[in-house]
């Protein structure tokens, strides 16, 4: 291809060669970024379309997961005729984990598509079709099948590849036309300087003051190239003082970011003997909760039972109500032990932080006032979308909201506020108006099982909690306490790139 290239183009003018050679460029450009933009835009068309069939079958999922626990299957089989109103769902089947099919719409195929049970939400597509599962109900295993229609997907991406050869085809004379340009303002300045060059080289001085100086592309530069050899000396000292100076800037900034990192890496350090005290304790209190869990579930149910099944003046009454109600305390503390020790995934959605928080203090409000407690709420506007597990970050502040009442139990202010950090963190704060926290306890209070409250009052699993919430959601989590004054307890979360914002 180089020698053809080389005899096509050796006898023709430097305008023609650069024309040719930025026509060529800008079209292989075009067709590069037209083939770019239909391998993204197919790309996103697909996932777009596995994740709405994917909650589209969620969704369903919820709708006969209640019918399907209590084997309805007249009302599974009619919650699933509302994919009628969809109109690329083809069918929808229930199967049960032996692959028996519970209930059913559309024209299903003889056997699932899907490895039976399925445990979490899945999608992929057959020929045409675009297949999702999901989960139902927590105790039957059983899992949904829909099968949706992908006619509009491949009519979208025929579309995307018709729009783009259509626009590359427009542009190729407007880029041609534009080659042709670019390379006549490139080949005139040369030649004018090439007149001059030969000029000044025959002696011809007044020649030197024709030089494009005042011009501001590059015949300008050359030319003032020629003059600058005249003060050559002087600009060198001045040259040497400047760089002087931009090293010495330099080398302070390079001091003051390492000063940062240090600060960052004595912060991490930190985190990270925080988190092997966590991990440690996490595993030993997550294999006690297994083992309690079991005969406790066996306790509760039969004193359930008792209690459904002993009348009200049976003085038995009394003790079985009393069992009942430490064995769910017990059960309390369980989930709270399983939760501390990371047992079971949690859902990544997305949070609007305000409206959550809003939603949570009711929780909190009641106790607020009976303990004469105001609560205060700052919530700055326009927050980004988290990326994160709601019920957990609910917990997050029920715990923080719940420790801040145990200090205030004479009255006082709770204040919640929200705000960005800065570009890549929000934060969640929470003040009491309590009696603080002393200075030998406060490196403590994360620990697992420390606690200054009275024997039968807390766990010591609260601000634990709380800390490994926050540590899986990728945050940090700050104290500042004065004695006598308050507490502020300041979570910073990190924030998603593609969120939206919220009110």
């Amino acid at each position: 291809m180089t020698g053809p290239l080389r005899r096509l183009l050796g006898e023709k003018p430097l305008t023609v060669k650069l024309a040719g050679l930025l026509s060529a460029v800008i079209l292989a450009t075009i067709l590069s970024l037209s083939i770019s933009l239909i391998s993204t835009l197919t790309s996103n068309t697909e996932e777009l379309l596995h994740e709405r069939a994917k909650s589209l079958a969620t969704v369903m999922a919820t709708l006969v997961s209640a019918a399907i626990e209590f084997e309805h299957v007249e009302a599974a089989t009619e919650r699933l005729s509302a994919l009628a109103k969809s109109p690329d769902a083809i069918y929808a089947a229930i199967y049960a984990p032996d692959g028996t099919r519970l209930a059913q719409w559309g024209q299903v195929p003889p056997a699932s598509p899907f490895l039976l049970p399925v445990l979490l939400a899945t999608s992929k597509t057959d020929g045409h079709h675009l297949q999702a599962a999901v989960p139902v109900g927590d105790t039957l295993h059983s899992s949904l099948v829909i099968a949706f229609s992908r006619a509009e997907q491949q009519r979208q991406a025929a579309a995307i590849v018709q729009a783009a050869l259509l626009t590359s085809g427009l542009l190729l004379p407007i880029m041609i036309l534009l080659g042709v340009l670019v390379a006549t303002n490139i080949v005139q300045p040369i030649r004018a300087m090439t007149s001059i060059a030969d000029a000044i080289a025959r002696g011809d001085r007044i020649a030197l003051s024709q030089l494009p100086s005042n011009e501001k592309d590059e015949s300008g530069t050359l030319a003032r190239a020629f003059h600058r050899l005249l003060v050559q000396e002087h600009e060198h000292q001045s040259l040497l003082e400047a760089r002087v100076e931009e090293r010495t800037q330099a080398l302070q900034k390079a001091n003051e970011e390492l000063a940062l990192r240090l600060r960052q890496l004595a912060e991490a350090q930190e985190q990270l003997v925080q988190t092997g005290k966590m991990a440690a304790v996490g595993q030993l209190a997550g294999g006690v909760a297994h083992e309690i869990n079991n005969p406790l579930a066996v306790i509760l149910g039969f004193a359930q039972g008792m209690e459904r099944r002993v009348p009200e003046e049976d003085p038995m009454r009394l003790p079985v109500r009393s069992i009942v109600r430490e064995a769910l305390r017990c059960k309390n503390l369980v989930q709270e032990l399983l939760t501390f020790s990371r047992v079971g995934k949690k859902n990544v959605e997305s949070v609007e932080l305000n409206g959550l928080v809003r939603s949570t203090l009711v929780l909190v409000e009641a106790r607020a006032r009976t303990q004469e407690v105001k609560i205060v709420q700052d919530f700055a506007e326009k927050l980004p979308i988290l990326q994160g597990n709601k019920t957990q970050l609910q917990q997050v502040l029920v715990n923080l909201g719940t420790n801040a009442l145990d200090v205030m139990k004479g009255g006082g202010t709770l204040t919640v506020r929200t705000y960005m950090k800065d570009s890549e963190s929000v934060c969640l704060e929470v003040t009491d108006t309590g009696s603080g926290i002393p200075e030998e306890v406060r490196s403590r209070i994360f620990d697992p099982f420390f606690t200054t409250k009275p024997v039968g009052e807390g766990t010591g699993l609260g601000l634990s909690l709380v800390f490994e919430i926050v540590q899986q959601h990728r945050g940090q989590i700050e104290v500042d306490s004065q004695l006598g004054v308050g507490t502020t307890m300041r979570v910073k979360l990190p924030v998603s790139l593609s969120g939206a914002t919220s009110a």
